[in-house]
């Protein structure tokens, strides 16, 4: 599409004097101005959600979801592991040292947070450049201001994670693209491209979409231009695949985590979006090393990283074969999905943030509902323009990028350049409905009036899905209840239950943290409330009956306890509590009896033998005890308390030779203990090696000279004589 100059009116002598009694004109330093003004007031609103969002305790470094991940490694890269070796990245690399660079220069996160919107602010002038370019100079002002009204940009970049910087990087790659073709510029060709190999390294579906923009460039005999662009895009991906080939040894050309998100989005189970898999946490850290775990014990032998990525793609691969039509219909179902208005917020919901957490986000009115339909709009005004095929490549970047991700799953920050591209083009689809009313012409308005509609209905055609804005809410309640605030918790808790499809999960996890937090009176309330609301579930009825051992009513603990274990509960050590309330209760048989039922992990630390041991010895049941303190040993042999116990519980049993050597082993590693030495004589004196009694209790009257085991093992000696 080709400018039309505006013709230059000629200036008349006298035309700078302002006729008398008028107001002044506006002047072209003013309207120059302008533009500049409206970005500072822009920069001004997103730097105030930044620093909302900065201080909200579900949004430090420290959340433990994707952001922690980011911090964990952009630490390391600060503190001089540059390569973060020696294995593929598992997540997209860019946004590491981004962070890296920005937090080694000013320690600080929020400084981060101020960086990355000042470069949405920046995002907003290239896309009313690039709409300029294809639309004029009216739409250019309108996308610009849908930009810059669009919630989820702020959003996302004041957030700590990669999707901060996609926003500013498609923007750039975009106008840049624009100047390629519309201007032909083979510099911003080159650049384009480097900033599309860029971006794909903080989002890797860009990579797709920049691949199939050079193609369509060939397609369309702009030989140059797509040669440029590919050669960007490898320019731009050279520094990570490079790494990757000398610190990991292995080829990829950005991170490793392809594979397992393309079985997400297409194997066994898949949705269209994000779902946990089975015997994987759902962080991202969580997820690649439990992804590895799986893939290594399926194969039965230790895998590279490559060689994990490889696996969950031949999996996803092996279930589309077997499953053609299910897939094709998953496809529709995600590519109507892109393009509707849904969020689907991982890991942290917008809406949330947007409605619940009182923050400036809430007048942020525009949003994908408005983006898609009159970004698609004006997207298919331009493509069907006559004789305007150079703008086929650049209109080729939405179903390319949307394309990408339907090849995978469904996430809004994942859309996230489809937005910018939108906001391009909706200033053009506005435009070109102006245009047509203003023709006054009645079919042109009905058609062009009927299409936007249809393409509202379809972007906010209801999906329900889970936008997370309730899990948000839970996680407030869970965050108040363990600082201490139970007042804030409560209405946390409350705005939860009433959205709430499983309200006993609810009332567990914020009892849950109520228990952890101290607040033991209303975890209880909290815990009765999810059992009387899952009856037979082990899980609640077990924390509740912990909670109410904590509060001093073991006989009302008991039978909870005793429930829960009854309902099969996952907690390896609850026998251990139950022993405990039955003890309390001075059941001390019943106690010894779910102690000998207690199976602890076999990998369990020392302490929680060394305790089972205790516990069992304390309700008089040393042949339950025996196990627990063997295993002690075993997991610490140079521990000399696991020895003395194990010793002492030999000899209540009676078996005296074998507590000597246990007692004899505790003296070899401490010399003067005098328990041992009056222990080993009185083991000694029962296996009638009296002599040998004698010179060890003597021992321990010199370390203890009232020593009352050593004294009664004395006397014995001395009646015997």
């Amino acid at each position: 599409m080709t400018r039309k100059r505006r013709r230059k009116i000629p200036r008349e002598a006298g035309a700078d004097v302002i006729p008398s009694g008028r107001s002044p004109a506006v002047t072209g330093d003013d309207r120059r101005a302008a533009p500049y003004f409206l970005l500072a007031a822009l920069f001004a609103v997103k730097l105030t959600v930044a620093l909302q969002l900065d201080k909200h305790p579900l949004l430090q470094p420290e959340t433990g979801l994707d952001t922690t991940a980011y911090v964990e490694l952009a630490n390391r890269v600060v503190a001089g592991d540059w390569a973060l070796g020696p294995g593929l990245y598992y997540v997209s690399p860019l946004y590491i040292y981004f962070l890296a660079l920005v937090y080694g220069l000013t320690h600080s996160f929020t400084a981060a947070r101020v960086v990355q919107v000042l470069l949405g602010t920046v995002s907003v002038a290239l896309i009313f450049l690039s709409a300029r370019e294809w639309y004029g100079r009216r739409a250019a002002w309108i996308a610009a201001a849908l930009a810059g009204l669009t919630g989820v940009f702020t959003y996302y970049e004041a957030l700590i994670l990669q999707s901060s910087l996609d926003g500013f990087l498609t923007s750039l790659a975009l106008w840049l693209l624009t100047l390629a073709i519309h201007r032909e510029r083979g510099r911003a060709a080159l650049l384009a491209g480097v900033v599309f190999g860029v971006a794909s390294l903080n989002r890797p579906n860009m990579l797709l979409s920049a691949l199939a923009i050079a193609l369509v460039l060939a397609v369309l005999r702009r030989f140059r231009v797509a040669g440029l662009v590919l050669a960007g895009v490898l320019a731009g991906l050279a520094p990570v695949t490079i790494r990757n080939l000398v610190v990991a040894h292995q080829w990829s050309l950005v991170s490793s985590q392809g594979g397992i998100n393309f079985y997400i989005g297409n194997g066994e189970g898949a949705t269209g979006y994000f779902h946990a898999l089975p015997g994987m946490r759902s962080t991202v850290e969580g997820l690649a090393l439990d992804a590895r775990h799986v893939a290594e014990t399926a194969s039965r032998r230790s895998l590279t990283d490559a060689e994990v990525s490889s696996y969950y793609t031949s999996l996803a691969w092996t279930w589309i074969r077997q499953h053609p039509v299910a897939w094709a219909a998953l496809l529709l179902r995600k590519t109507f999905a892109v393009f509707n208005a849904a969020h689907v917020s991982t890991p942290f919901s917008y809406t949330f943030y947007a409605y619940d957490a009182g923050t400036l986000l809430r007048f942020l009115l525009i949003g994908p509902w408005l983006l898609m339909p009159l970004g698609v709009f004006g997207l298919s005004r331009e493509a069907a323009r006559a004789g305007n095929t150079s703008a086929i490549a650049w209109l080729s970047f939405v179903p390319a990028y949307a394309a990408s991700v339907v090849l995978f799953f469904i996430t809004e920050r994942y859309k996230l350049p489809i937005f910018v591209a939108l906001a391009v083009a909706a200033g053009g689809g506005a435009e070109a409905l102006r245009a047509d009313f203003m023709t006054r012409r009645p079919r042109r308005i009905l058609a062009s009036g009927c299409c936007v509609v249809a393409l509202m209905i379809a972007a906010n055609w209801p999906l329900h899905l889970d936008d997370r804005r309730n899990e948000e809410r839970i996680r407030m309640a869970e965050y108040q209840a363990s600082h201490g605030q139970p007042g804030d918790a409560e209405r946390w808790a409350d705005l939860a239950l009433a959205d709430s499809r499983d309200p006993a999960a609810v009332h567990y996890r914020v009892g849950a943290q109520f228990f952890n937090g101290g607040q033991i009176t209303h975890a209880i309330e909290h815990l009765t409330r999810a059992v009387e609301r899952a009856p037979g579930d082990g899980r609640n009825e077990y924390v509740l009956g912990h909670a109410l051992l904590a509060a001093n009513r073991p006989a009302d603990a008991v039978s909870y306890l005793r429930s829960a274990l009854e309902h099969h509960v996952d907690v390896p050590l609850a026998g251990y509590d139950l022993a405990v309330a039955l003890q309390a209760t001075g059941d001390l048989a019943g106690a010894a009896q779910a102690l000998r039922n207690v199976r602890p992990p076999a990998d369990s630390p020392v302490e929680v033998w060394l305790q089972l041991g205790k516990r069992a010895a304390e309700v008089n049941a040393p042949d339950v005890a025996e196990p627990f303190f063997r295993r002690a040993v075993a997991v610490a042999p140079n521990l000399e308390a696991a020895h003395h116990l194990l010793g002492i519980d030999l000899l209540v049993l009676g078996r005296y030779e074998e507590a000597a050597f246990e007692f004899t082993t505790v003296i070899e590693r401490h010399p003067r203990n005098a328990d041992a030495f009056a222990m080993l004589a009185y083991c000694e004196q029962r296996l009638g090696r009296n002599g040998q009694a004698r010179v060890h209790v003597g021992t321990a009257l010199q370390l203890a000279p009232s020593h009352p085991l050593a004294h009664q093992v004395e006397a014995s000696l001395m009646a015997a004589r």
